[in-house]
């Protein structure tokens, strides 16, 4: 007997890596424009290298040409501080005690540096060390004993009792 006879034909079956001579140009031509902008990128990833590398030479040589009250204050530049004030708070407070801040209501970038230049001590709104930067000492009374003060208004004291 003969074998049936079937419509269909079975698929050709070729072996991977291996393309087919009438699809060759459009699969060769996606190729090309991978290869172009692979090697673009990478030339472009290499220039900027070379430049970022350079200008981090600059700027630790701009770094280590500071001194350290650029270092200490550096923030607080722009921010206007007064860097004797915070220096002399720094060390009339003893670095286990908390402090309060008296700074006007809108000055909250200058309690934020604040904050960070007097650390490892903590604002504490009940706290009995006291830096007036600019306030009214008169809300405090007579229980505030000024340990440093300067003419630009700026107080640390401590509260007695």
């Amino acid at each position: 007997m003969a074998p049936p006879r079937s419509d269909r034909v079975a698929p050709i079956r070729r072996p991977l890596g291996r393309v087919d001579p009438r699809t060759k140009w459009p699969h060769g031509l996606v190729r090309l424009g991978v290869v172009a902008w692979l090697a673009v990128t990478v030339a472009l990833g290499l220039v900027y290298f070379v430049r970022a590398v350079d200008r981090l030479g600059d700027e630790a040589s701009k770094n280590a040409a500071a001194n350290y009250d650029d270092r200490a204050f550096g923030g607080g530049n722009s921010l206007g501080v007064d860097k004797q004030a915070l220096t002399e708070a720094r060390g009339w407070i003893p670095d286990s005690a908390s402090y309060r801040l008296l700074v006007p209501t809108d000055a909250a970038d200058l309690r934020n540096f604040v904050r960070y230049f007097l650390m490892p001590r903590r604002p504490d709104p009940d706290a009995s060390w006291v830096l007036c930067y600019g306030c009214d000492l008169a809300g405090l009374g007579s229980r505030l004993e000024v340990v440093w003060k300067n003419d630009a208004g700026i107080t640390v004291g401590r509260l007695s009792g």
